[in-house]
């Protein structure tokens, strides 16, 4: 009796473990219904159909389309002919030039979804790993904004670009960030702060879409590459040959500020001549003319924090000012009070990066 009901045993649990499924699917998109095993498997006309728990190897359908064309036939459930189980098998069944034709299209293995589908919360507690907002030495996020460090040599000039992993995280930052200015900051930040290759500063340019801002970010990023030697190299970021042309001219006449800093301004210039360099400033229309004609010619001179203010005054937009602010801080002669300056700007965040700015000089 026991040996019965194991025979029995084995038998039910190899029938149940045996079990296939089958679609059937239209090439086409036709409406039809299925008959097999002797009953409508989808009373509804679909464009597909799925049968499951299938014992036999072997299995007699019908179908009906919505014109009534009707088609049976026998399909076959085997793996390379011989029995096999837990498998999908698929047919396509294809109705053209009023013959009807079902074609197999392969299987596979059915495979049983997750229990629970959301794992449990894991035992181990990783939550101060994902409150970690330091990227290396590269940058610390505070509230969810990049804060950057100074990874430049204390002296003497860049030897070797930046790590890899530093480009990887400029590449995050860079996804993150949804409008073109904010790539702008992030660019202009990492060039100010990292020594770079040419290499390295052709991937940062990728994001800048506009000429005008590459030009920028590489006026500001020259001073930092270790290969300048290869400078030629950047012309590739360029479509149009006027860019390409003042990239040539910058090239030949570029003065690194830090240079200029080093020419200790004790003394203020005389009031009229920066007066006169605030009237040549002002005939310009905007800021971007502004600024390119500010940065050649305003390290004749030397300036107070008042004479700074004055200067100032002549930019619109808190970039442009901040932008001049930081060259003008290698020719102030009073560095101790450069800050004083921080009424100019508009917003709260410009006038962070200027204290940020001045702090790493003071460094």
């Amino acid at each position: 009796m026991k040996y019965i009901s194991f025979l029995l045993f084995v038998i039910v649990s190899n029938a149940v473990f045996s079990q296939n499924n089958i679609r059937i699917f239209s090439a086409k998109g036709e409406l039809f219904t299925l008959t097999a095993f002797d009953s409508i498997q989808n009373k509804v006309p679909q464009t597909n159909v799925l049968i499951q728990s299938i014992y036999e190897d072997t299995l007699h359908v019908k179908f009906e389309f919505d014109d009534k064309t009707k088609f049976e036939t026998v399909v076959y459930l085997y793996e390379k002919g011989k029995q096999t189980k837990n498998k999908e098998f698929n047919y396509r069944i294809n109705q053209e030039k009023g013959k009807i034709k079902l074609s197999y299209a392969g299987f596979y293995d059915i495979k049983k979804l997750p229990n629970p589908l959301v794992p449990e919360k894991p035992i181990i507690d990783t939550t101060t790993k994902y409150k970690n907002t330091r990227l290396g030495h590269f940058c610390e996020l505070k509230e969810g904004k990049p804060i950057y460090f100074n990874n430049l040599p204390k002296e003497g000039n860049c030897i070797t670009g930046m790590p890899p992993e530093y480009l990887n995280y400029t590449n995050l930052l860079m996804v993150k960030a949804q409008v073109e200015e904010d790539k702008y900051i992030i660019a202009e930040n990492v060039c100010r702060n990292n020594c770079l290759t040419v290499e390295q500063l052709n991937f940062i340019l990728k994001y800048i879409d506009f000429e005008i801002e590459k030009l920028k970010i590489i006026k500001i990023a020259y001073f930092n590459l270790s290969d300048s030697i290869n400078k030629k190299e950047l012309k590739k970021t360029f479509r149009f040959d006027a860019s390409v042309n003042e990239l040539n001219v910058f090239f030949k006449s570029a003065v690194d500020p830090k240079t200029q800093s080093k020419i200790k301004c004790k003394t203020p210039s005389k009031t009229e001549e920066i007066k006169n360099l605030e009237e040549r400033l002002s005939v310009y229309s905007n800021d971007s003319q502004r600024i390119e004609a500010f940065k050649k010619t305003y390290n004749e001179y030397c300036y107070s924090t008042d004479q700074i203010l004055l200067i100032l005054k002549l930019f619109i937009h808190d970039r442009e000012k901040l932008e001049a602010a930081k060259m003008l801080y290698y020719r102030c002669s009073e560095k101790e009070n450069f800050l004083a300056i921080s009424d100019i700007f508009s917003y709260n965040e410009t006038v962070s990066q200027l204290k940020d700015f001045v702090s790493k000089q003071k460094d």
